[in-house]
């Protein structure tokens, strides 16, 4: 609960979320960050391996449920964000398979 004045359209400090690019509950409603095209990307691991046939050093990639959009805004890797997370403002939804 924030302590000063709730104004009209201006987020409280409860909506904002580490990790997120937006305030949550900014975006589409009923919509959370597990519908999200943003939740989730690629990073490489620190650990190194050398690849005998390939002749160079190979780093594996694992997937996180960091957002996509905050490194791209901030241009560097929030903390993971749940899915049951309110959607923000840069929510696109999931394309269908």
């Amino acid at each position: 609960m924030d302590p000063m004045t709730k104004l009209e359209g201006v987020p409280t400090r409860d909506q904002a979320i580490a990790g997120m690019a937006h305030f949550a509950g900014t975006g589409p409603f009923g919509k959370t960050c597990g519908d999200c095209k943003f939740r989730g990307l690629y990073r490489e691991s620190a650990k190194v391996t050398w690849n005998e046939r390939e002749q160079n050093f190979v780093h594996k990639t694992y997937r996180t449920t960091q957002c996509q959009m905050f490194k791209k805004l901030c241009g560097e890797y929030g903390t993971p964000v749940k899915k049951e997370y309110d959607a923000c403002k840069y929510f696109e939804a999931k394309k269908s398979q």
